[in-house]
């Protein structure tokens, strides 16, 4: 068989001894095959001769064989193992070379498989039959180069074969092919290539510029860029510059500085960008000498940055004599991030861009800081310090072309987004630079057309000076002198003045008439001057201008009012000596290619209609292939970078990622080795192994002998005074007892107090009880069962965890708490404690104190006794402290605690665990007070 397409209709069935001209024809037989029964083939043996010809060939089953035994008997493993897709399979196909008659012979054919084979959905995923071909590649590249994702492209030709399934890959062998691609395109770094594409656009844009630096490691570190048509409209409208910087745009971080002005249809215009290694004053300097160098020279009149310290340096360096403005949109965002009140915002941005006399501003400026006492604001006196710089009063007489904020740096920026990713390497960047901005000046093409063919509609009071308008300056501006003209209308004379070569005019505004505007006009320069100054800031005849020029009955807008940037012809009466040559022709592939594809889409339309149409075009597709495959030989045509020309060896290293301002500092967490114990909070150790708990355990066995001497041991030991005080719901117990006046709790003393008590065994350790005491108190957890039910709490937190926690002092506080705790009160189940939800207000009235923390003082202290004393409490609402039998009302009604009678009550239920008997009885300022009946006790 001598051709292939004879070759690849070889039968199954007659194999062995059938001949192939060479290896490759022999390789698509099997593929083929392989591909149609349903398995993978695996490349196996390869022979050659001295001289270098393969002698043999052989293909196996990608299931041949078995995996190693060391892999198997691997048991420290990093990752999870690939599973086992080895079975043994024996299917084999192999050539032998035949000298006399120089083709390959089939001498082994093997079909049989051990294992299942697999169905035709399913062929796509065997790995020998993954390939993407150089048509698909070309189409993926196309479509990634305007920014379509990968997932996307998949989609996209999926649906072009009726299903991902036809495609003989996967989305991630469509990756790899296009990252393959890109790395071979990029060649030895990064940095080199984008070099060298600077390099070789030049050639086709002699008007392209573009400068970098390097580091001490000779890295790529400033990059800065321009071409023609960036330098072209900075001779027309570089009189204002603004710029500002954008983060994650590449893969090193580095921030992109985007110089922009506006045009004459007040649209953004791009002068240029640069790529800093850092945002510094040096490295900004850097960038606006560059930038002074490209643009011949010629320094801006105005510049509007936001607030950066290291840009204001470097403009008051580099743009000596230029006004420099601040941002007012960052300084109103500001000033609600520093002062935060909505008020002063608001009076701060009617200030910044209200146009007065510096005399009112001052007055104005120091009402406002007196109203809002800020006289010892830092940000307040900074500002006032910079009002040169953002204030209308100091800035008005400027022009600034209608800008007042970095704003259009900020669309800009957005717009680039869709173009641009963190990932991109900065080649790619480049390129995506380049598309994006082709894409901006389309719009001023749109623009310019619109102007040429279409004339707006006179809709105003003054039909001739509106006509002369509309002759005179593009669409978009003449729009904004439209509306000038309209509030005209509502403007009142109120003074006028004639004299021989002037007349001044004094005007106010309806609605307005507090605010007055002096137009003066000259009569033999045909000048019109007004005190609002918007001409000169703006570049437009303002309302009042119009005013005058309806009184002194012009026709047309006076020459000296018309400022050449906004007139049609802006771009035409220019100073520009750049001329630009012819641009060479040649194409890259990606392009030749989506060139040939859209003109070969109305061929196919057509050719789809029927059966027989799309064979014979099919048939003639098939034979251009073969013959441009022939023509190439089998190769893939240059990369686009090879048109740049060889590349020597350079010292241009990539850059490193760099930090940046915007970049916010990431806390590393923590690993799990470092949890902290959450009874002394230090690492190493849980609660369960913490030696402060096993001490305090320890404690509690040793003292628990002496529970039958608690009453008589609290009375005899401490003198305690317990001090009540109701100042914004707080509670306070003070003690002083034989441990001093420490700060810090005596362990040991409280864990006697503790474990001397007379609670029923049921309570637990020492352990349990406390943990009951922590949660409750602090609020972490439902409320403890303990006391109700005797079980221990899961949550087994020892005192320690109270002490070191913050209640440190006085030491007797954490005593009474536990003493109170330890009774065996029942808790309510909300964190919030009983009375916070519902008899907050009632303890507020009846005049009781209140405890700072959540579980409020009455349930700390007064919850205690009236448990105590014998009252049944309502359990559904939430220990109400309402009697069910009595009926009485909110509990506890007495101005202050008897304190005698606090202790007794203490003394009463530690001694002989028995309820006492009470009454109530009316003191004279209205409350009631409850007296014990214990004759026997109280004497």
């Amino acid at each position: 068989m001598s051709k292939s397409s004879d070759n690849l209709k070889l039968p199954w069935t007659n194999v062995l001894g059938a001949q192939f001209d060479s290896v490759e024809d022999a390789d698509a037989w099997y593929m083929n095959y392989s591909r149609l029964v349903g398995f993978s083939v695996r490349k196996n043996e390869l022979r050659r001769s001295k001289s270098g010809q393969t002698t043999i060939r052989r293909w196996v089953c990608n299931l041949e064989g078995y995996r190693a035994e060391k892999y198997l008997a691997n048991d420290n493993r990093v990752r999870e193992p690939r599973p086992i897709t080895r079975t043994g399979c024996k299917a084999s196909f192999r050539v032998n070379y035949d000298n006399s008659s120089g083709k390959f012979t089939v001498t082994e054919f093997k079909t049989e498989h051990n294992h299942p084979l697999t169905s035709p959905n399913e062929v796509h995923l065997l790995r020998s039959h993954r390939h993407v071909s150089e048509g698909d590649l070309a189409q993926a590249k196309a479509l990634r180069h305007v920014g379509v994702k990968t997932c996307q492209v998949v989609d996209y030709m999926g649906d072009q074969v009726g299903g991902s399934h036809n495609l003989r890959f996967k989305r991630k062998d469509l990756q790899n092919r296009l990252d393959a691609d890109r790395s071979a395109e990029i060649g030895d770094t990064d940095s080199v290539a984008t070099i060298a594409y600077f390099t070789a656009k030049s050639d086709n844009d002699p008007g392209l510029y573009h400068e970098y630096t390097l580091d001490d490691e000779n890295r790529l570190r400033n990059l800065f860029w321009t071409d023609y048509m960036a330098r072209y409209d900075y001779e027309c409208f570089g009189d204002v510059l603004a710029f500002d910087a954008t983060y994650k745009t590449n893969a090193y971080q580095k921030p992109l500085v985007t110089l922009v002005g506006t045009n004459h249809h007040r649209r953004t215009t791009v002068f240029g960008f640069g790529l800093l290694g850092d945002e510094t004053v040096e490295s900004y300097t850097w960038l606006l000498q560059t930038f002074l160098s490209a643009m011949g020279n010629r320094k801006p009149k105005s510049v509007i940055t936001d607030g950066d310290k290291a840009m204001a340096k470097a403009i008051k360096t580099v743009f000596f004599g230029a006004t420099h403005r601040l941002c007012c949109w960052h300084l109103e965002r500001n000033a609600q991030a520093n002062i935060k009140n909505e008020d002063f915002t608001r009076k701060f941005r009617d200030l910044m861009l209200t146009g007065m006399s510096a005399g009112e501003f001052d007055q104005r400026w120091f009402a406002l800081v007196d109203e809002f006492k800020l006289h010892e604001h830092g940000w307040v006196k900074q500002m006032y310090a910079k009002r040169h710089k953002w204030a209308e009063a100091f800035l008005k007489g400027t022009f600034f072309a209608g800008m007042r904020s970095t704003q259009r740096c900020e669309s800009i920026h957005c717009y680039l987004n869709r173009f641009v990713q963190y990932r991109l390497k900065l080649y790619e960047f480049v390129l995506q630079i380049d598309r994006a901005l082709r894409n901006i000046r389309t719009t001023e093409v749109q623009d310019e057309f619109k102007t040429k063919f279409s004339t707006p509609v006179l809709t105003t009071h003054l039909r001739s000076l509106e006509k002369h308008a509309t002759n005179v300056f593009p669409i978009s501006v003449f729009h904004w002198i439209r509306e000038e003209i309209r509030q005209e209308a509502t403007l009142i004379q109120f003074e006028a003045l004639n004299c021989t070569d002037t007349n001044y005019y004094t005007l106010t505004q309806f609605g307005n008439v507090d605010i007055k505007w002096t137009v003066v006009y000259n009569k033999p320069t045909n000048k019109i001057d007004c005190s609002c100054q918007m001409m000169d800031s703006a570049g437009i005849p303002c309302r009042h201008m119009f005013h005058v020029m309806k009184v002194e009955q012009f026709r047309n807008i006076p020459d000296n009012m018309i400022l050449h940037w906004w007139t049609k012809k802006a771009k035409d009466y220019t100073s520009c000596n750049l001329a630009r040559s012819q641009v060479d022709s040649e194409i890259s592939d990606v392009a030749r290619f989506s060139s040939l594809s859209t003109a070969t889409n109305k061929m196919c339309f057509y050719a789809a209609k029927n059966e027989h149409s799309y064979k014979e075009a099919l048939a003639a597709i098939n034979q251009l292939t073969s013959k441009f495959q022939e023509l190439f030989g089998g190769q893939r045509t240059c990369h686009q970078s090879s048109l740049y020309g060889p590349q020597t060896k350079s010292t241009v290293l990539d850059p490193v990622v760099v930090r940046t301002k915007g970049a916010a500092t990431r806390l590393k967490k923590s690993p799990s080795n470092n949890r902290k114990c959450s009874v002394c909070t230090q690492p190493g150790h849980t609660a369960r192994r913490c030696p402060i708990a096993s001490n305090s355990a320890r404690s509690s066995k040793a003292n628990a002998a002496n529970n039958d001497s608690w009453g008589t041991s609290i009375l005899a030991r401490s003198s305690e005074h317990f001090s009540f005080y109701n100042s914004e719901a707080s509670y306070e117990i003070e003690t002083q007892n034989e441990c001093g006046s420490s700060s810090q709790p005596c362990s040991e003393s409280t864990d006697h107090l503790w474990n001397n008590s007379s609670m029923p065994p049921s309570m637990g350790n020492l352990s349990n009880r406390i943990a009951s005491i922590e949660q409750e108190s602090y609020g972490t957890k439902p409320a403890t069962r303990l006391a109700r039910t005797g079980k221990p709490n899961s949550c087994q937190r020892p005192l320690e965890r109270i002490r070191l926690a913050g209640w440190r002092e006085p030491a007797g506080r954490i005593r009474a708490r536990a003493l109170w705790n330890e009774s065996g009160l029942p808790v309510s189940d909300n964190r919030q404690a009983d009375f916070v939800l519902e008899q907050k207000a009632k303890i507020h009235e009846s005049g009781l104190p209140v405890s700072t923390n959540r579980q409020a003082g009455f349930v700390n202290f007064s919850f205690l006794l009236w448990h105590e004393i014998g009252l049944p409490v309502v359990r559904n609402r939430q220990a109400g402290f309402v009697s069910e039998s009595s009926g009485m009302k909110p509990a506890w009604h007495f101005g202050k605690p008897d304190i005698s009678l606090c202790l007794k009550l203490f003394y009463l239920f530690s001694c002989s665990l028995q309820k006492p008997s009470f009454s109530t009885v009316l003191t004279s300022n209205g409350f009631r007070k409850i007296i014990p009946i214990m004759p026997n006790v109280f004497g």
